[in-house]
């Protein structure tokens, strides 16, 4: 608790002594990697405050109170965006469906759910708006803050380092107990986050550190790995040796972290780093986002090739074979659970879970997307999925005319990472946040004039509306917005 109670303090120190981009960057990933995720101040009426609100809710006021005016003027020009909500109608479109979703899902959802057994699963009440839709808010800001902070190429560069350094260090705590076994999290907060027996692996041990599990480490490694060969990719002089040392380093990680499914990932992903330039990066994450956000569809309708996957799997090993087909049944049972509330789904409380005539619990949740279906429906899993995958999408479309760096290719990689694994598993986390938001935000930037460093006497946009709250904290020339 003392850990958890003492992370703003942190936070504002950030703030006071780095820029606002490091400072975010280090916030959310800090407390998201060294804080106890069983901790939680629970409160009538309100979300329950998490190391992932609480990081989030600090680093907000903190950005607020503490980046002057005479604080902007010292950084590149745009490295702050204006506001805290998006100017991108499109963002804000899924923000405003996303909060209507929540509410919508709350209103249908009064019934109290009775099976046999005696099992009784109780209905959403009115009063859960306000704490639905605050946890809601505390989840997407994230995004809200690598929007804001996270925009500029620099801000992106710092976010892509943050991510490849995180790993780095993380790294050796995971290979600690890779080889004495999981013990730091019961060590040091003294709980373990997890079932014991998922973390015995081909004769030794998944590491798990302070996460939710070895798979969410897995992923976090992948992205980590990412990062470093992206910038490996595209340093110079001893930088570039520096980070091709890191990129191995965390590829021989992600090996020892015992998540196929990441290592999988990376290869792939790490393939399309290496061998194309930029723009067809670009390109590759709009094309994997376009086939995310649709697979429910297509999974729904029986033309996902699950046969196909079933037999890659048996190739390789036939335990993975049997994992992945449960994984596939399971699917199908929640599936047809959400089809009978398609628009809103079933709400919270493992009512999207299918249960017996016995009273028994007969489906497992893995996929995050079958859960979001399930829990928040169809509504809500387009306006959430829209805000993680949407900006990939459109820089795939224009990434011509925003000028894109590789620092934005490097952080696409990372999310479509993340975005993949959330077809087997539920690792979202305000890392995938981060990395969505900041793309977000250079999709609403724009090209960054060639002279963006220097502060202009008049800041030019395309909407007059924002001129006010622009000169209070001037954008670059924007020759193309969201």
């Amino acid at each position: 608790m003392v850990v958890v109670l003492s992370w703003p303090f942190v936070v504002f120190w950030l703030f006071a002594k780095r820029t606002p981009a490091e400072a975010v960057v280090a916030a959310i990933l800090g407390a998201y990697l060294m804080l106890p995720r069983n901790y939680s101040i629970d409160l009538p009426a309100v979300p329950s405050l998490t190391k992932d609100s609480i990081s989030a809710i600090a680093a907000m006021v903190a950005g607020s109170m503490m980046v002057s005016a005479e604080r902007l003027r010292a950084l590149p020009l745009g490295a702050v965006q204006p506001g805290w909500l998006p100017r991108s109608r499109a963002v804000q479109l899924l923000l405003v469906l996303l909060a209507v979703a929540t509410v919508l899902t709350v209103l249908t959802n009064g019934d109290r759910l009775i099976y046999g057994g005696g099992r009784v699963q109780p209905g959403l009440r009115p009063y859960d708006v306000a704490s639905t839709l605050g946890n809601t808010l505390f989840t997407v800001l994230p995004f809200l803050l690598a929007r804001k902070y996270l925009a500029h190429p620099e801000g992106q560069k710092t976010l892509l380092i943050g991510l490849a350094v995180a790993g780095l260090a993380y790294s050796l705590l995971a290979l600690y107990e890779v080889r004495m076994s999981p013990q730091l999290s019961r060590m040091i907060y003294g709980y373990f986050p997890h079932d014991w027996r998922q973390h015995l692996r081909g004769g030794g041990y998944r590491p798990v550190v302070f996460l939710q599990h070895g798979l969410w480490l897995a992923i976090f490694f992948c992205g980590s790995f990412l990062a470093a060969l992206s910038l490996w990719r595209n340093s110079e002089g001893k930088m570039r040796g520096r980070w091709m040392l890191a990129s191995l380093w965390m590829f021989m990680v992600l090996i020892l972290s015992k998540g196929i499914g990441a290592l999988g990932i990376g290869i792939l992903l790490g393939g399309v780093i290496l061998f194309l330039p930029v723009r067809l990066q670009v390109f590759s994450a709009a094309l994997f986002a376009g086939v995310l956000m649709t697979y429910p569809m297509v999974r729904g309708a029986g033309l996902a090739p699950t046969e196909q996957a079933l037999a890659l799997a048996y190739s390789v090993d036939p335990q993975r074979e049997a994992s992945l087909r449960f994984r596939f049944d399971n699917e199908d049972i929640l599936l047809e659970r959400a089809n009978q509330r398609p628009l809103f789904g079933w709400g919270g409380w493992g009512r999207n879970r299918m249960i017996d005539d016995k009273g028994q619990d007969i489906s497992v949740t893995d996929g995050y997307w079958v859960i979001a279906i399930g829990s928040k429906g169809w509504l809500g899993y387009i306006a959430e999925f829209g805000l993680l995958l949407i900006p990939m999408i459109f820089m795939g479309l224009r990434w011509k005319s925003l000028a894109l760096t590789s620092a934005t290719a490097g952080i696409a990689m990372a999310l479509t990472a993340n975005m993949i694994d959330l077809i087997p598993n539920a690792t979202l986390t305000p890392v995938t946040w981060i990395l969505a938001g900041a793309l977000a935000g250079r999709l609403e930037l724009g090209r960054v004039a060639a002279d963006s460093a220097v502060q202009p006497s008049e800041p030019v946009l395309r909407r007059n509306a924002y001129t006010r709250q622009v000169r209070r904290h001037p954008p670059p020339v924007l020759t193309h917005g969201a």
